[in-house]
């Protein structure tokens, strides 16, 4: 059966319906306002600080997701045809390269040659089958095994014997380097035809065996020089001392104020079903603030409660404040490093076959300019083999002795 455009329906673009979502944070101003009798104190400034910093990162957190959503509709409506067309007519330009295979009358070298850029050129399309039904695949398939019939046990080619040569140049090479190391590396009895699986484990075993027999020759119980282990400073001692005083306060604080939340926001405290309803999603919305370790939302959700912007804040103790700010520092950071790899999420993952290896930033034209010009040089290349003649037989022994050349050592 024939199946649709894999733009369409392998990378996750359509639209679906939304699932319902809890109540979601209001813009609540939570920072601390100064009054005309009492001016901030150190501690308040610096939660104000804190939370400002968390505000505008959740702005530039969003913006960016929007971008990349609409970048995401760009390569769905936009981009992804071209690559569709872009493989359709490389398959046909194959097609007629086997057809003129078959048919014009070649030296071994670039039989040879031809057969293996046009496997590669297969293994390609295989590896991104845009726009291909499943029996286009099946037959693309076939090409690649009629080109790279299966080993039949036989004698080694030469390309087999030049692997072995250079297996056997790299072998001497790491026994000479962890000879001179002092280190005796067998790597004896290893063969590049052998299962490649089997051959990896046994690299790892010999090179273990050999990292383990330095660490043991250069571990002396005797040593006059052996470094002893240093007692820590009164400094270091009291650096500890605070940290851990620090996170058990945070983990204190977050905790007493999910459980005062829990407390009035609990659905099953409620007889009416209408104001239970209402409590279920707020407590959905708490819950998954704690298991976040989201304080920032948690604040709000206390602020939207109470029917207030910050009057409780002002309450709070500096030490409180102090521990609060800790932690919407660390939320910041944490929202920061997801923003900066925000592309890498699996929604985005069509957007990133688009982008340089240096960017997360989707140039269209440029991108719809190269696709396009690759479609062209194609199409350009597949008139000539279909007109045949010359030009084709010309074309297909420039392909062979270019491929050749470059894969030549």
């Amino acid at each position: 059966m024939s199946r649709g455009s894999q733009h369409e329906l392998d990378l996750g673009l359509d639209p679906q319906p939304d699932p319902p979502r809890p109540p979601q944070p209001s813009k609540t101003n939570l920072t601390i306002k100064r009054t005309t009798s009492q001016p901030l104190s150190p501690a308040q400034e610096e939660f104000n600080k804190r939370m400002k910093a968390l505000e505008k990162a959740r702005v530039a957190h969003e913006r960016k997701r929007a971008r990349l959503d609409a970048d995401l509709v760009i390569c769905r409506d936009e981009l992804m045809p071209v690559v569709e067309m872009r493989n359709r007519v490389e398959r046909q330009l194959v097609l007629l390269a086997v057809e003129a295979r078959r048919t014009l009358k070649l030296t071994v070298r670039r039989r040879n040659a031809l057969d293996d850029l046009i496997s590669c050129k297969i293994e390609s399309l295989l590896d991104d089958p845009v726009g291909f039904s499943e029996e286009e695949i099946t037959l693309l398939e076939a090409l690649h095994e009629e080109l790279n019939p299966r080993d039949s046990g036989g004698e080694n080619t030469e390309e087999d014997e030049f692997a072995r040569v250079r297996f056997e140049a790299m072998r001497e090479m790491l026994e000479d380097i962890a000879r001179d190391a002092g280190v005796k590396l067998d790597l004896s009895g290893l063969d590049p035809n052998m299962d490649p699986d089997e051959l990896d484990r046994l690299m790892h075993e010999r090179f273990a065996a050999a990292e383990q027999e330095l660490k043991n020759s250069s571990r002396d119980p005797f040593a006059t020089n052996a470094p002893r282990k240093r007692k820590p400073s009164k400094a270091a001692l009291e650096r500890e001392r605070l940290k851990k005083e620090t996170e058990e306060a945070k983990n204190r604080d977050f905790k007493s104020l999910y459980k005062q939340l829990a407390k009035v926001l609990h659905p099953d405290l409620e007889t009416d079903p209408e104001l239970k309803a209402h409590k279920e999603a707020w407590m959905q919305r708490l819950t998954a603030a704690r298991t976040n370790g989201d304080l920032r939302e948690m604040l709000a959700i206390e602020m939207e409660w109470l029917g207030e912007e910050a009057g409780n804040l002002t309450q709070a103790t500096d030490d409180k404040l102090r521990v609060y700010a800790m932690v919407l520092k660390e939320q910041l950071a944490e929202l920061k490093k997801r923003t900066d790899l925000l592309f890498l999420e699996p929604e985005y993952f069509p957007i990133r076959r688009f982008l340089g290896p240096y960017s997360d930033r989707l140039d269209t034209v440029y991108t719809q300019t190269v696709l396009q010009e690759e479609v062209d040089h194609i199409e350009h290349m597949a008139a000539i083999l279909r007109a045949g003649g010359v030009d084709a037989r010309k074309m297909i022994h420039q392909w062979a002795d270019h491929h050749a050349r470059a894969c030549a050592f």
